[in-house]
């Protein structure tokens, strides 16, 4: 499990890494991180590399179960000037992979983003509602492997920092 894990963390850097890339070229560099707090606890890094494309990383701890990840690539097709004094309102969706695990099993499979909320004007902060459900497999030890659509109603409130 720990070298699962190793390989998980790696990869995220690697593509971590390719994203920078992509952003040095542009001269766009934009960046964010936060806290997500839903069905559990989450860090969040976004890295936007386009005017309207990012990806964004999740890594937490459920409630009750077990660690998790997810790795976005999204999208902003949506912008809304409902109150320009204080920022501009967004509409973000998103698909990726989802992987996570507690004592004895360990679950993989997609994950699907639908995000909304306000980047503010004067302060560097963005805060947004979203659900991001999953749905995959789980491998239980005693048990062999299952689907598992648990992570169905999987919504949160998250609040990021861009630098």
């Amino acid at each position: 499990m720990k070298k699962f894990l190793l390989v998980i963390v790696a990869l995220f850097c690697v593509s971590t890494a390719y994203a920078k890339e992509t952003v040095d070229v542009a001269k766009n560099s934009r960046y964010a991180v936060g806290l997500r707090l839903g069905t559990g606890g989450e860090l969040v890094a976004e890295c936007f590399y386009g005017n309207d494309v990012y990806v964004e990383g999740r890594l937490g701890i459920g409630w009750g179960s077990g660690f998790n990840f997810t790795a976005l690539h999204a999208w902003n097709p949506y912008n809304w000037n409902w109150t320009p004094n204080a920022g501009s309102w967004f509409f973000d969706c998103g698909v990726g992979a989802f992987v996570g695990g507690s004592k004895g099993s360990a679950h993989f499979g997609v994950a699907g983003m639908a995000k909304f909320g306000i980047e503010f004007k004067k302060v560097p902060i963005r805060l947004a509602i979203d659900v991001t459900p999953h749905v995959g497999v789980v491998s239980v030890a005693e048990h062999g492997m299952s689907f598992f659509g648990s992570g169905l109603f999987n919504a949160g409130l998250s609040a990021t920092w861009r630098f």
